[in-house]
């Protein structure tokens, strides 16, 4: 195909056709020119802006991958799960490259529309779900993986530490899974454990108003891949009625969390990122062990602290990483 000719299919394209019809447009020319830009999909059920998404994009140009020219990322987005399988299973009709999926609920959608097209979990809290082994993963899906029962205890023990008269911990739950590992761990602490489901955004007040009623006096929310933004919803709720809460999401500094313990999501994703590079390059998805999380970091927020009129023992200030105050 000639430039000239190129330029004004691709004019008369960008005025008659919706974006999404251009992009299959811009895919197929390249395609006809002998040099196809990889195209990701990238699959979340976190709601609204993402910071995964931003640190797993600057992970990609710390690779010299530039977007737009030398990959294409096509980022959905859904947190009812039937939505989830139809975004994945169009990533799979448009033909993505790789699929990186964000969290267990959307690995589970990739997984179930393709055995085929390499997946990168991005990270996920149970990888057993998803491969056999870690050092050597079957089928088409690699990745990363957190060991989220064990993050979750600790933000269980350090609240505990915090707050020592917490005895009923009301833990809001991404609706269909399971963490009932957690209530061992908050019975040998003294606590009865008060599950709440929660299906996301709409559906926080209900949550919250059953934590109420259930005379919850601490507050942890887990799978906070699915529940994302929420998170910050709940805890100023939270601290509006003086319960302490704990998560493992990453607020700002306007965050009503009391305190966050988290594997450091910004590595993580810069290292799917680099699954994602030696995948294009050829590597096959059972050459790829299972990368677990190494670094976190534990955040406190004083200010939090002080309008729920405690004092954070020295011990946990000590351990922390960062302070909000």
């Amino acid at each position: 195909m000639r430039r000239r000719q190129f330029v004004s299919l691709l004019g008369s394209a960008a005025a008659a056709w919706p974006f999404a019809a251009l992009s299959v447009c811009l895919q197929q020319v390249t395609r006809a020119q002998g040099h196809k830009v990889p195209f990701l999909g990238w699959l979340s059920s976190a709601p609204g802006s993402d910071p995964s998404l931003d640190a797993f994009r600057a992970g990609l140009r710390e690779l010299d991958y530039v977007e737009g020219r030398s990959i294409r990322v096509d980022a959905r987005s859904a947190q009812d799960n039937a939505e989830l399988r139809a975004l994945a299973r169009e990533l799979v009709r448009q033909q993505a490259d790789v699929i990186v999926a964000n969290g267990r609920a959307a690995t589970r959608a990739a997984q179930e529309a393709t055995a085929t097209i390499p997946v990168v979990m991005a990270p996920v809290d149970d990888p057993y779900e998803f491969v056999a082994s870690l050092s050597r993963p079957s089928g088409n899906i690699t990745g990363l993986a957190l060991q989220q029962t064990e993050i979750d205890a600790k933000q269980v023990e350090i609240l505990k530490e915090m707050v020592p008269d917490v005895s009923r911990l009301a833990i809001f739950y991404y609706y269909g899974e399971t963490y009932y590992a957690l209530e061992s761990i908050a019975h040998a602490l003294g606590i009865e454990a008060l599950w709440i489901d929660t299906k996301g955004s709409g559906d926080v007040e209900r949550a919250f108003t059953e934590a109420l009623a259930k005379k919850a006096n601490g507050l942890l929310i887990v799978d906070t891949g699915a529940l994302g933004g929420t998170c910050n919803m709940i805890a100023a709720m939270a601290l509006a009625r003086g319960i302490p809460a704990a998560a493992s999401w990453r607020g700002d500094t306007q965050t009503a969390l009391l305190l966050t313990y988290a594997a450091d999501n910004a590595h993580l994703q810069h290292r799917a990122a680099s699954y994602v590079h030696r995948l294009l390059r050829g590597a096959k998805p059972h050459d790829l062990p299972i990368e677990q999380a190494t670094k976190f970091d534990l955040i406190v927020n004083l200010k939090a602290a002080r309008e729920l009129g405690l004092t954070v023992p020295p011990s946990v200030l000590l351990r922390a990483n960062e302070v909000i105050d």
